[in-house]
């Protein structure tokens, strides 16, 4: 198992594709469906909370918090796939 100072890095990590987001909002006005904005819209928040949820959950539950960081990357490919 991993240190929780060592986690805590790995979900500061899994928090920084965040900063893609402006890239992905100029692609806002192509997409066809009010779902697709909304996607878009809230990708920030989610993963934000993805990342604060695992690494408060990694002490008791650090299963848990590894599905979160894995849930995390998976959705920034989604919406990367999303965007482009």
């Amino acid at each position: 198992m991993m240190s929780e100072k060592k986690f805590k890095w790995v979900a500061l990590f899994s928090t920084v594709p965040v900063l893609m987001w402006p890239l992905l909002l100029a692609h806002v006005d192509k997409m066809d469906t009010a779902i697709e904005r909304f996607l878009m819209l809230g990708m920030p928040v989610f993963a934000l909370l993805c990342g604060y949820l695992a690494n408060y959950t990694y002490k008791d539950r650090p299963e848990v918090a590894w599905i979160l960081i894995g849930l995390a990357w998976l959705s920034y490919a989604g919406f990367l796939i999303l965007g482009l």
